[in-house]
């Protein structure tokens, strides 16, 4: 009845039991977003609910306070026993009220917030799927949750069309896939770990301004971090993904639609599709998997391994001085039916890192994996390193790791 009442006065999108402030320890019972007067959705209204001998204003005030504090909100309410009450706005006393004020400037306005936009795709996704009557079933989400619209946002159940501004809609489709995808995946992988994919666009990064290709995107993982980077740096990239799978194509097709630089997605079969030179490959080709039939290798060899013959694909399609960041099962380092192909690319490429992962870091798979960088370029030193239990925080944006092997990557590339 809470938040009905909150509805009632105006509000649109009403938040309960949040978690606010940096660390995230410290929980709201409602919060209400509402205009700034400036064309942003923020948290505009708290409420503190509190019954039987808790329900003191003293309590009351407190609790707001450090709402008000860590969320920055302007209006405190206090439901105590079912009554309602206001603050003054020093949060020193609460007069008892009828209705929650309406919000002072309305709700029509853009949510800039990242972390309330996802959760509420997320809300969208889990009603899809209730309406489906298959919950913890599906591995892939509703489509229709990520069609772009005529105005960018989110048609929330009970709360109406929400507009969202597109920098942060485009993130919070991405954010929403991958949580949705680690609490309903089995078995399946539908996207990659995001510090898997930011450190393979951090590894990538000096390649971007060309074209830049995933030739087995899925939901567009690798594609969409690389993307982030360019906008940061200005660069002015081409991405292009290639996915077999029609759904995973679909989506990422669907959140490339709302990227902020240009995005081409194509439902193909990458080993029977011509690849198109690039400047940057970027990938986690399939994994547990043999192609039907055999693929000629660039020193002569024919596999049906389908990483080697990824490898291949990949380094092929590179422009001179183009490089691949590829995420791979670890057996691709020491299985002997590949030793010459390994040779044959330590001889003529440059293989610029191979970073070692545990268990885990592959979704969906308790293989140990490897991130692989190759560049179309003389051969030279390979940064090796093999991560342990700690691999997220060696690979995170300040990670030792991930500093490392792009210092010698880059470094190395302007020796050459």
């Amino acid at each position: 009845m809470i938040r009905e009442r909150l509805v009632a006065a105006g509000y649109q999108v009403v938040q309960i039991n949040s978690a606010i402030g940096e660390d995230k320890t410290t929980r709201a019972d409602l919060i209400a977003w509402a205009n700034d007067g400036e064309g942003s959705l923020v948290p505009w209204a708290a409420v503190e609910v509190k019954r039987g001998p808790r329900a003191r204003q003293a309590l009351a005030l407190q609790s707001l306070i450090r709402v008000r504090d860590l969320a920055g909100t302007v209006e405190h309410y206090a439901v105590l026993n079912g009554d309602w009450f206001k603050a003054d706005r020093g949060l020193r006393s609460l007069e008892p009220i009828d209705e929650p004020t309406p919000p002072e400037h309305g709700v029509g306005s853009f949510l800039r917030h990242r972390e309330l936009a996802t959760s509420l795709v997320l809300d969208r996704l889990a009603y899809d799927d209730r309406r489906a009557g298959d919950s913890g079933n599906r591995t892939l989400p509703a489509t229709e949750v990520f069609a772009n619209t005529a105005i960018p946002g989110i048609d929330v159940p009970g709360a109406g069309f929400v507009h969202v501004a597109p920098d942060v809609l485009w993130q919070a489709r991405r954010d929403a896939l991958v949580q949705w995808a680690a609490r309903v995946s089995k078995g399946s992988p539908i996207t990659s770990e995001p510090v898997i994919a930011h450190a393979v666009a951090e590894l990538g990064a000096t390649r971007l301004g060309g074209v830049a290709l995933d030739p087995f995107c899925g939901t567009g993982s690798f594609l969409w971090e690389a993307l982030d980077h360019a906008l940061l740096n200005d660069g002015l990239t081409q991405f292009i993904g290639l996915e077999l799978d029609n759904r995973l194509a679909e989506l990422a097709d669907q959140i490339g639609q709302a990227a902020l630089l240009p995005v081409q997605i194509e439902r193909c079969d990458s080993f029977s599709h011509p690849i198109r030179e690039s400047d940057l490959i970027l990938s986690a080709p399939p994994v547990a998997v043999r192609l039907p039939q055999p693929r000629t290798l660039a020193n002569g060899e024919a596999t049906n391994d389908v990483t080697t013959a990824a490898v291949d694909l990949c380094v092929q399609a590179l422009r001179p001085g183009g490089r691949a960041v590829l995420h791979l099962p670890a057996s691709f380092t020491y299985t002997t039916s590949c030793e010459s192909y390994r040779q044959f690319l330590a001889s003529n490429y440059r293989v610029a890192a191979v970073i070692g992962l545990p268990s885990g870091a592959m979704i969906s798979t308790s293989i140990r994996s490897i991130l692989l960088v190759i560049d179309n370029a003389d051969p030279g030193d390979t940064f090796v390193a093999q991560l342990g239990e700690d691999w997220i925080a060696q690979l995170g944006s300040e990670g030792a790791a991930l500093r490392a092997a792009v210092s010698h990557v880059d470094r190395s590339t302007e020796m050459v």
